[in-house]
């Protein structure tokens, strides 16, 4: 076990604990704590501390922790926030191994709150002591009957242990998540609150569910990460030991984005980002509380499928059509039975009876035609994976589709899940204790299906290679010579600088010249060959177009020479005291299909790769694609086939196909780029990015970066 995961087994399987602010009151916080370890049997020593009590319901209290006669493993500490660092010293002269603080009013409090956390973080680092909190709802080792929380759905006596880790930064949530997966029989090993994450927060709990015996999946509620790098490498690992990480992240909505001097900036929010960073490493992100233990329980049950084709047997036609809808939105298919097994049902079914897919065998299913026609797409391999939908009668008739469900998914060959009457409490537990995955709504079981399947291509994906991914290289020779030109350049490159910048990693950029005056424009233009494009370069100017200040297809030297007067005038014009650098002559690119790529850096990730169809469009169609770097040529391919526009790309209606590897590898180098110069580039813009046909390669137009 490595140091990290040892000194989180102390919070999450001590041998021995003592609860500071115990209360004999069990209608208070302080006295639930005391209840419910009691209640659930943890089988560790126990020990309380309250200065007013020698005993507290038969456990053993003394006045303060100095006090103890052991030094325990976990302390959990429920008392007013101003009495927490007197505490945590009293735990660290007694060699408490870890603590959990469930104290509110510190850091998410107002400044004085906030300077006693900064304490106590003070306090521990030094001592070297792992914490969780404060404002924690506590943890709880369902494996092990150890429930060291107050919240009040650990009243319920019978908590099922389950293989689902749970880890959320709402405490209060936690109950929620308990109480509703438990009255469907679906249970945790562990449940962990992370409050303000001081010391360890999701990260850091979620590297050691990856190696916990007791955990086949992890579900994470979250807000916010706080340290993405360890997150990135618990993703790489989860993928590497097929042990799924399902999220809620809240937060989808952004109000007040900074405004950004590029595209790429202004499109990249900070949801934006999550959601491509979990897609590139296999985290499957849900929709609803629902989501976040029927997913993982789904996980826990069924392995991925082969492939994405759907059969669906049910005795109502309405429920089965709404999982049909949700799951097609997925990108699941529903193709018709094979013919052998249309005659097969024809032969058992009615008339009216429906033999394609969904099979809606209506109340036939009386007469054993729910089973016989769930076994008859069982074995049809036709489907990779089969959905029972049982209407009204799970709750009243069981016998009719619920049975036949936990029957014949003994000896089930491909994934089977089941969604019936959501008040069917007896049929959902049944299911849950028969190993089969099922569902309160239709809409969740058809979304899950979906995420069980993405999330086997993206087994796949990283199987074959996503995972070799090209890291950062800050003393290469490309970076040295990217970097001569930066420390020469203010906060926003020109055009002309900006593209010398992307040349020294090999991306193609347009022939072009930058002259002072118009006897070196005429002589670049001849050397260039007419037309031309001639742009104003300034720093005060970075987008030329709404100034005014670029001329396309210049076709000879009279015009050239009318135009360079001109030009300047606007950039004079657009502003009084404008810093002018030249106008750059510039070949006119021939045409092809406009993109964009873009990179912009977050505080938390680091840079942010984004690609999309370019010009114009990237404004009025948003339609782009992001990834977090590194990225591997897998993560680029399928950045280009995840925008609308990838059927431009790829000779819609007869159109050649462009030049996609061209693309990716541009996508490559540019991720390249973003990691080796680090801080030095805040933002990027290669808008356009010329694409041409299969072979002939890109060539940026025009570009923007920002310091």
């Amino acid at each position: 076990m490595n140091p990290l995961c040892t000194q989180i087994h102390y919070l999450l399987s001590p041998k021995s604990v003592v609860i500071v602010g115990a209360s004999a009151d069990y209608s208070k916080f302080t006295g639930r704590t005391v209840k419910y370890v009691l209640r659930h049997r943890y089988p560790g020593k126990l020990y309380a501390v309250n200065p007013t009590r020698t005993e507290i319901s038969g456990i053993p209290c003394f006045p303060s922790v100095k006090d103890l006669p052991e030094a325990v493993d976990t302390a959990f500490i429920q008392i007013a926030a101003k009495g927490v660092p007197g505490v945590i010293e009293q735990c660290i002269e007694k060699n408490v191994k870890s603590i959990i603080i469930h104290s509110a009013g510190l850091g998410e409090s107002g400044e004085e709150g906030k300077k006693t956390q900064e304490r106590i973080k003070a306090q521990i680092r030094e001592a070297g002591i792992r914490v969780v909190g404060p404002n924690c709802a506590g943890i709880v080792n369902m494996t092990e009957s150890m429930i060291l929380s107050p919240i009040a759905c650990y009243e319920i006596d019978d908590l099922p242990a389950g293989r689902i880790g749970l880890i959320s930064q709402s405490g209060g949530l936690t109950g929620a998540y308990v109480s509703r997966a438990a009255d469907r029989g679906i249970g945790f090993s562990y449940v962990i609150s992370t409050g303000n994450e001081m010391d360890l927060g999701v990260s850091e709990f979620a590297h050691y569910l990856l190696r916990d015996e007791h955990t086949d999946a992890i579900a994470i509620f979250l807000e916010a990460l706080r340290d993405v790098n360890l997150f990135r490498e618990v993703a790489v690992e989860a993928m590497n030991r097929r042990k799924p990480i399902v999220v809620l992240k809240v937060g989808r909505t952004e109000v007040g984005a900074r405004a950004a001097a590029s595209h790429t900036g202004a499109l990249t929010g900070a949801d934006t980002i999550y959601d491509a960073f979990f897609r590139q490493y296999g985290i499957v992100r849900v929709e609803t509380l629902e989501d976040l233990f029927e997913v993982p329980a789904l996980f826990c049950k069924a392995k991925p499928p082969k492939g994405r084709n759907v059969g669906i047997i049910t005795t109502t036609g309405g429920g089965a059509t709404i999982v049909l809808e949700a799951a097609a939105q997925a990108g699941l298919q529903f193709p018709p039975p094979s013919d052998s097994a249309i005659r097969e049902a024809t032969a058992f079914l009615p008339s009216f009876a429906a033999k394609s897919n969904p099979m809606d065998v209506t109340m036939s299913g009386a007469g054993g035609g729910f089973k016989k026609g769930l076994e008859l797409l069982m074995k049809d391999d036709t489907f990779d994976m089969i959905v029972g939908v049982v209407g009204t009668s799970s709750q009243f008739e069981p016998h009719l589709g619920v049975q036949p469900i936990v029957e014949v998914c003994k000896d089930a060959t491909k994934p089977l899940v089941a969604f019936c009457n959501p008040n069917a409490a007896d049929a959902l537990r049944l299911f849950e204790k028969n190993g089969i995955p099922s569902f309160r709504t239709p809409e969740s079981c058809g979304r899950a299906l979906g995420y069980l399947v993405k999330y086997g291509e993206a087994l796949d994906g990283f199987n074959r290679g996503k995972g070799q991914q090209r890291t950062a290289d800050p003393d290469s020779p490309n970076a040295a010579k990217a970097l001569n030109i930066l420390v020469t350049s203010g906060q926003i490159l020109t055009e002309y600088d900006s593209k010398r910048v992307l040349s020294t990693y090999g991306i193609a950029v347009t022939r072009e010249k930058m002259t002072g005056d118009v006897e070196q424009a005429k002589q670049a233009a001849k050397e260039i060959g007419y037309p031309v494009v001639m742009k104003v370069m300034s720093a005060d100017i970075p987008h030329k177009s709404e100034a005014g200040v670029i001329k396309l297809g210049v076709p000879s030297e009279s015009e050239l020479v009318a135009a360079y007067g001109e030009l300047l005038a606007k950039a004079k014009r657009f502003k009084a005291d404008v810093r002018i650098d030249g106008v750059l002559i510039q070949e006119m690119a021939a045409k092809g299909v406009e993109l964009i790529i873009g990179m912009k850096r977050d505080a938390s990730f680091g840079p942010v790769i984004m690609f999309g169809l370019g010009g114009i469009f990237v404004e009025v169609f948003k339609d782009v694609a992001f990834r977090v770097p590194p990225i591997s040529l897998s993560d680029a391919r399928e950045m280009i086939g995840e925008i609308k526009g990838e059927k431009l790309l790829n000779g819609y209606r007869g159109m050649e196909k462009m030049d996609c590897e061209a693309i990716a590898s541009t996508l490559m180098s540019v991720a390249g780029l973003s990691l080796d110069l680090g801080e030095e580039i805040r933002e990027l813009d290669i808008n356009p990015l010329i694409v041409y046909p299969q072979g002939k390669g890109i060539r940026v137009v025009d570009a923007l970066i920002c310091r």
